[in-house]
């Protein structure tokens, strides 16, 4: 990858915000976008030419975040991801990027496989996630709170057709993308069928990559609640940990470390709860406090790792 290359990661990656898979919220934009199509009168036929080139996007969109939370994850994950960039080389200015958080490795990775096409994006995912496409036909949603239902029906009831539906989406992209062809190269009646796959395949994927990195998720607001309380307290022991740590260097004033994490601690739960004040009295008002709390934790860990490692011992 060329270095001139890693703004553009930079800038996709400000352009998405922190949530990379954005399964969901993609499902729904194809809905939006089928909704917006099939309203159009007659004689607006060529601008229907545009969806496939929009589904092709969001997919994209999709499997390159999938690519870069999978490998930014877990360790199992980043070690397969080797395998999909083999030759390629990290440069310092790359190194840099990272040094100041603005990417990552699994930017990297996701950002310089091929994607364009169904064989490629099935190889890279099962190399990353094997026995992939066993997954994706068994792929169901997995909340937390029907744990005991499980296996539920699949997503995608006919993999073949929503595979061969894929292709035939990829070719049309590539056709009306890159040349004009002299008759029509798609019929508006296939439209549907195209977003429905894309769709299916969104939403079937991401929850593959549910159980890979978590094994489930909770759905309603009490497990959601319940579910940040126990992330909160796993954050809160690794602090303590790197706590009892950081007082053990040589030379540490421990009076000043005791002083200034109290008042940390004081800071964090006051940023918390300015934070959860947007759902006052509500429901999600624990979840959104315990959110914040360890977000704030897990940075003041990295902060005290990084203080360790500089540490000068006397």
């Amino acid at each position: 990858m060329r270095r001139s290359n890693y703004q553009k990661i930079i800038d996709w990656n400000n352009r998405h915000g922190e949530h990379r898979r954005l399964g969901g919220e993609l499902a729904s934009e194809i809905e939006g976008l089928m909704t917006e199509a099939s309203a159009l009168p007659d004689g607006f036929s060529k601008f229907v030419e545009f969806t496939p080139i929009r589904l092709v996007t969001t997919l994209e969109v999709f499997l390159r975040g999938v690519i870069a939370e999978l490998i930014d994850e877990k360790d199992i994950y980043f070690e397969r991801g080797d395998k999909l960039i083999k030759g390629a080389k990290l440069d310092l200015a790359f190194a840099a990027h990272i040094d100041r958080r603005e990417l990552t490795i699994g930017d990297f990775v996701a950002h310089a496989v091929s994607l364009n096409d169904v064989d490629s994006v099935i190889s890279t995912l099962n190399t990353l996630l094997i026995d992939f496409p066993a997954k994706l036909r068994a792929s169901h949603p997995r909340w937390s709170e029907e744990a005991d239902s499980w296996p539920l029906p699949p997503i995608i009831d006919d993999y073949d057709h929503v595979m061969a539906s894929l292709a035939r989406l990829y070719e049309v992209r590539h056709v009306l993308t890159h040349e004009l062809p002299s008759s029509p190269f798609l019929d508006q009646i296939e439209i549907p069928k195209l977003a429905a796959a894309a769709k299916s395949f969104i939403t079937a994927t991401d929850w593959v990559v549910v159980e890979a990195l978590h094994g489930a998720v909770p759905g309603t607001q009490t497990a959601m609640s319940l579910s940040m309380g126990d992330e909160l307290r796993e954050e809160e022991a690794q602090l303590a940990d790197a706590m009892g740590e950081y007082n053990e260097l040589p030379g540490i004033d421990r009076d000043a470390l005791k002083t200034l994490q109290t008042s940390w601690a004081e800071w964090a739960d006051a940023q918390a709860n300015i934070v959860a004040s947007q759902v006052e009295g509500g429901s999600m008002y624990p979840m959104i406090w315990a959110l914040e709390k360890a977000a704030l934790t897990r940075e003041r860990v990295e902060q005290i790792s990084r203080l360790m490692n500089d540490w000068i011992a006397k």
